[in-house]
């Protein structure tokens, strides 16, 4: 179990570093900037708290983040529509566009780093993931129960 921890712990960092990095990035958020946008770009708007619960931030640092998106004009402070008393966030349409483009960039710069494997490497590769990505859904599912 110690060593399948070591690796999980190993491994996330290795694949940022060597798949998601996208190298001469137009323009390079700093990394929670990026995760919020994210986060807002799959599920809509959001309440600040919920958003710092998922990304494990606390409330003033969330702050910090959103006012930093809100100055770039990738973000807007909005009150929810069922209950006014609760304020959300959400892309801007020029957000939007960002995380698009700077989605797009990244895509293709993995594209092109799988492309130097060989067919055989990609379906290892490929058959590695989707087992990853079950597995982890299972455990998800086990969590919500």
């Amino acid at each position: 179990m110690d060593k399948m921890l070591d690796d999980i712990y190993s491994v996330v960092p290795l694949f940022h570093r060597t798949l998601l990095r996208v190298e001469n990035p137009g323009h390079n958020p700093n990394s929670s900037d990026f995760k919020v946008l994210g986060i807002l770009m799959r599920h809509g708007p959001l309440p600040m708290s919920r958003i710092g619960e998922w990304l494990g931030i606390s409330k003033p640092n969330m702050t910090s983040v959103i006012d930093r998106l809100i100055i770039e004009g990738w973000v807007e402070r909005r009150q929810d529509q069922k209950d006014r008393r609760i304020i959300e966030v959400g892309l801007t349409p020029q957000g939007k566009m960002y995380v698009e483009d700077r989605w797009r960039e990244a895509r293709e710069s993995a594209r092109n780093k799988l492309s130097t494997l060989s067919e055989a490497e990609r379906k290892t590769l490929y058959a590695s993931l989707e087992n990853v990505r079950v597995i982890l859904s299972k455990l998800n599912e086990m969590k919500k129960q």
